[in-house]
């Protein structure tokens, strides 16, 4: 039973987690990091590590709890002041219903003792 149950959340988890890129040009200072973690923060399980902003690439990287559109991601990004030029899904998984994943097999793993 244990065996099926692990395999069942971690699919259910990460169907909902997603990684999303958002080139947004114009960012330059700390405050702009604080405006995009704050426009984010709803979407995200904590502001402070899932929503990563590289000033010197203009990028913004979240790490969603669920899936956003790419019209809210540009509403968020113009709340914050910005426009974003480019959104990039990095693991975007497929929906899965909820009678697919009952007919989903776990594999059996087994673990070799490594002296």
């Amino acid at each position: 039973m244990i065996k099926v149950i692990i395999p069942l959340f971690f699919i259910a988890f990460s169907l909902k987690a997603e990684t999303i890129k958002v080139h947004v040009p114009g960012m330059v200072c700390q405050m702009c990091v604080q405006g995009m973690q704050k426009q984010f923060k709803s979407a995200v399980n904590n502001a402070e590590t899932d929503v990563q902003v590289d000033l010197d690439k203009k990028i913004v990287t979240v790490k969603t709890k669920a899936p956003i559109t790419d019209e809210d991601i540009k509403k968020r990004v113009q709340n914050a002041g910005y426009n974003a030029e480019e959104i990039v899904r990095i693991n975007k998984l497929p929906t899965i219903k909820p009678k697919e994943v009952k007919s989903l097999k776990s594999e059996k793993i087994q673990l070799k003792k490594v002296n």
